[in-house]
């Protein structure tokens, strides 16, 4: 069996981005070090999301289509998530029905600190 271990983020402001996901989605430090340059992120699923500085990382460092996607299992966890990032001084879209050319969701993007984008959704009826 193969297993996704982590994901890396490259990103100008590593601070910031852990902020973000500290804020809005629970997750925790379980390493830093660099002077704040690298971070090890930790969720309650155990996912592991590192951060790293880039000093080459742009505004918009990944493609335009390049996201992180979180699916949650309803629609209050939805309005859940844009309230906590509402709250931490980001500004989430409101959510709304998401039509991609697969099936319906409901949620929203975000753009993250560091050129980073996020989804929050859960599959519409």
């Amino acid at each position: 069996m193969t297993t996704l271990n982590h994901v890396n983020l490259a990103t100008s402001d590593v601070p910031a981005l852990i902020h973000f996901f500290e804020a809005g989605f629970g997750f925790h430090i379980a390493v830093q070090r660099g002077n704040g340059n690298f971070a090890v992120l930790l969720n309650s699923d155990g996912f592991v999301l590192t951060l790293m500085y880039d000093k080459t990382a742009t505004a918009n460092p990944y493609p335009s289509t390049f996201h992180i996607g979180f699916l949650v299992s309803s629609a209050d966890i939805v309005h859940e998530h844009h309230a906590r990032l509402h709250a931490a001084g980001f500004n989430p879209p409101s959510p709304t029905i998401l039509q991609r050319g697969g099936g319906k969701t409901f949620g929203f993007y975000c753009a993250a600190p560091g050129g980073i984008f996020v989804e929050i959704s859960t599959l519409a009826d």
